[in-house]
């Protein structure tokens, strides 16, 4: 009988294990279609959703679905075949994110044109950083003040140029003629901190906070404090000094995906 050594079958072996790797590998990236998942969503929720694109999650057998509501950009989650439909937002424990926030934000980041229209509506800068920032501040918004609390030494410092825009929220009275007399009479941080209000409601006032709601809204950023970020992404809620830092230096890394 020929003898027939072990080795001779490893390169075959290793084909076989490449193989075999590499269809779970693609078992484990699989999702349904855009058009799977829209009809699961119409026998489901009884309505057509504009599906706009599903693709794996970070979370082993979760596929994201990118929908449009009203629209409004929206994100769910489906299960590998489509069998399952969740709603909901997922966080990572390892360090507090939300990754379907963040998947939003990806989803609704601001073009090129949309951040010239942040600097047609800023309201006030303050600061001569080289690392720019946006802030949609209220007046009458407390964690916006301890947003503002965290930004002060960064800009004092020299580390960021802040561009604030205000936006009033619907609920806080006087909100919106306290943003327009600031812009009016250009008080600026100061008139912010102190909720500065004059009779001086003038045109330009008005205008630039009704401007401000409208692309807001339609950007579906109802909140404050919101921070954006020059590669087009945003955050709302409060961030310390050492996660905005982070987040300017994500920014800075995807400057070139910016569509």
């Amino acid at each position: 009988m020929p003898f027939s050594h072990p080795l001779r079958k490893a390169p075959l072996l290793l084909v076989l294990v490449a193989l075999v790797f590499g269809a779970q590998q693609s078992r484990a990236e699989r999702c349904p279609s855009v058009k799977q998942v829209k009809r699961s969503a119409k026998i489901t929720l009884n309505r057509n959703l504009e599906v706009v694109a599903v693709t794996p999650s970070e979370v082993k057998g979760l596929c994201q679905v990118h929908i449009r509501l009203r629209g409004k950009n929206r994100v769910i989650y489906t299960d590998q075949r489509g069998e399952y439909l969740m709603t909901g937002q997922i966080f990572r424990v390892s360090d507090r994110t939300n990754i379907t926030r963040e998947a939003l934000a990806d989803l609704n980041r601001l073009s090129r044109e949309e951040m010239k229209q942040l600097d047609r509506l800023t309201a006030f800068t303050v600061g001569k950083g080289k690392k720019l920032v946006y802030l949609i501040t209220d007046p009458q918004c407390p964690f916006c003040k301890r947003a503002e609390d965290n930004i002060e030494p960064m800009i004092a410092s020299g580390e960021i140029t802040l561009k604030v825009l205000l936006y009033p929220l619907p609920f806080h009275k006087g909100a919106r003629e306290e943003c327009i007399s600031i812009i009016c009479d250009e008080t600026g941080m100061e008139g912010l901190k102190t909720r500065y209000r004059s009779e001086n409601q003038c045109k330009l006032g008005i205008r630039k906070v009704e401007d401000t709601i409208g692309f807001l809204q339609k950007k579906g950023i109802t909140g404050t404090p919101t921070y954006v970020f020059p590669d087009g992404r945003y955050h709302s809620g409060v961030l310390s000094e050492d996660q905005l830092r982070a987040k300017m230096q994500g920014s800075q890394g995807r400057k070139g995906a910016h569509n």
